[in-house]
């Protein structure tokens, strides 16, 4: 009796214990959306290897509705292979339906056989309901002119078109879109006529309008349905003019690189734009009219030696009600050096500036546009100072300088973040603001190494308040200045608002 009480707490154990040693397929038991989310971060060659572990595999891949295609043609053999498996896949999905297909395709083997395939492909995602189709091409060579193919343009159910080709874009004279909302090009160059198209009833769904090295020689849009539009050049652009109005627009990203600003303009009607960001050269010429909606402005304009840099103040007189505004030394520098006074900035609550430290050259401008700011409540100043033996003098203007200048802004500052450079303003500043600013909240200062023993001074001096002071080490002025370009690299390479 005893042995076969231990027999079946035996065998109780082993049927515990088999089940834990069977292997479960967890992700062919998931819902077919779950499952198809997963598999869109999988590229084509990935997707087709996990079709062939099992049926349920199968199903999933060929049912999939997001795919990512691409082959940079390095092994012709290779992207011949790949250009049979696709056709395969395709015929054995058949009508099945396609969220988003993104194709990036490298020419290796006779460029007339893969063009015809590509148009083929695009042709059956058009059938299949697509509603995101991105179309990339490299090493393109002919032809030189691509006409945008009717059926993309006549699909009901496309909602977002990328299109990234060397080429000449040449759109469609009847065709019009229906539903496309989202229009990326990348790398084309467009004409007029694309201009007239965009501007004309044949685009009255899109809604966003984005430009990243698109050339050409004039650029006029009108659009009643855009709302948010970039236009990013970083190389030398052929553009004179561009020009860019509408009722909707809430969002303008744009970045033009070029090299002489001399017939040069920039024309932008938006009466309810909200946020601008503006990177480059100011123009000899730039209208961008009263922008009594505008919440945040990002003017970061660069500037060449060899030409004048004025205009600045029409600039901000424009953006004059904004509520937050970040701007580079070069234009603050410019707005002080301009025989107009600036407009004042009353509205503006936040302000942000990038410089490279807090130099005798600095300070007379920062207290020209500070003067026009009596409700900012937060202020930032990120400096990347040079490493240059014969560094700028930054000692000339002491806290009594600063409340001599009785700036109205200082009441109402509630929060500081400051990094200290070379020489003693950006330390005078900071003591200047902890006993006059009687509103403040919290104040980070950011301090070189050898700059800590500062922290003494700071918190005996006769605060007004009783802010938070919070130290931290910044990084060296080496790595300093690679961080302000990869700050400028990021402004450069955001294409997308809010992303």
């Amino acid at each position: 009796m005893e042995q076969k009480h231990m027999l079946s707490a035996v065998g109780g154990s082993e049927a515990q214990v088999a089940p834990r040693d069977r292997k479960v397929d967890r992700f062919c038991g998931l819902p077919d959306n779950v499952a198809h989310h997963i598999l869109s971060f999988l590229n084509f060659r990935a997707l087709t290897r996990l079709g062939g572990v099992s049926k349920r595999c199968r199903e999933l891949y060929l049912s999939n509705p997001s795919f990512d295609i691409y082959d940079y043609g390095g092994n012709k053999q290779d992207q011949l292979g790949l250009l049979n498996c696709i056709d395969r896949f395709l015929v054995h999905r058949g009508n099945s339906k396609m969220r988003c297909v993104r194709i990036t395709w490298g020419f290796c083997s006779g460029i007339s056989d893969e063009i015809f395939r590509l148009i083929t492909w695009i042709q059956i995602a058009v059938r299949c309901n697509v509603e995101e189709l991105e179309f990339q091409v490299m090493n393109w060579h002919s032809p030189e002119t691509i006409e945008l193919p009717s059926c993309i343009v006549l699909c009901g159910s496309l909602r977002s078109l990328v299109l990234d080709f060397h080429a000449i874009l040449k759109v469609p004279t009847f065709a019009s879109f229906t539903s496309l909302q989202s229009l990326e090009l990348k790398h084309l160059r467009v004409d007029e006529r694309f201009c007239q198209w965009m501007s004309s009833s044949s685009c009255k769904c899109i809604k966003d309008l984005r430009l990243f090295e698109v050339n050409a020689d004039n650029m006029t849009i009108e659009s009643s349905s855009l709302e948010s539009f970039s236009y990013v050049v970083h190389a030398f652009s052929d553009l004179c003019n561009l020009s860019i109005s509408g009722e909707k627009l809430v969002h303008v990203h744009i970045e033009w690189g070029f090299y002489k600003p001399s017939s040069r303009s920039l024309n932008i009607s938006a009466p309810n734009l909200k946020t601008l960001k503006w990177f480059g050269r100011v123009l000899n010429h730039q209208e961008l009219g009263d922008l009594v909606c505008l919440e945040k402005a990002e003017i970061l304009l660069e500037h060449k030696e060899k030409y004048k840099f004025d205009n600045v103040s029409e600039v901000l007189g424009s953006i004059s009600r904004t509520k937050a505004l970040i701007l580079l030394e070069e234009t603050v520098k410019a707005l002080f050096s301009e025989s107009s006074t600036p407009s004042p900035l009353n509205d503006v609550s936040f302000l942000s500036m990038h410089i490279g430290s807090l130099n005798d050259d600095i300070v007379p401008a920062m207290v020209s546009l500070l003067s026009g700011m009596a409700n900012l409540n937060t202020l930032h100043i990120s400096t990347y100072p040079s490493d240059l033996v014969d560094k700028p003098k930054a000692c000339g203007f002491n806290k009594e300088y600063w409340k001599s200048q009785n700036l109205d802004f200082v009441y109402q500052l509630k929060e500081v973040i400051i990094e200290l450079s070379h020489g003693r303003n950006a330390v005078e500043l900071v003591l200047y603001i902890l006993e006059h600013a009687q509103n403040l909240k919290k104040m980070v200062i950011f301090c070189l190494p050898h700059q800590f023993y500062l922290s003494k001074r700071v918190n005996n001096c006769k605060m007004v308040s009783a802010p938070t002071i919070i130290f931290q080490k910044k990084v060296p002025e080496v790595k300093c200045r690679l961080d302000m370009c990869r700050y400028l690299t990021a402004l450069r390479n955001q294409r997308r608002f809010g992303r």
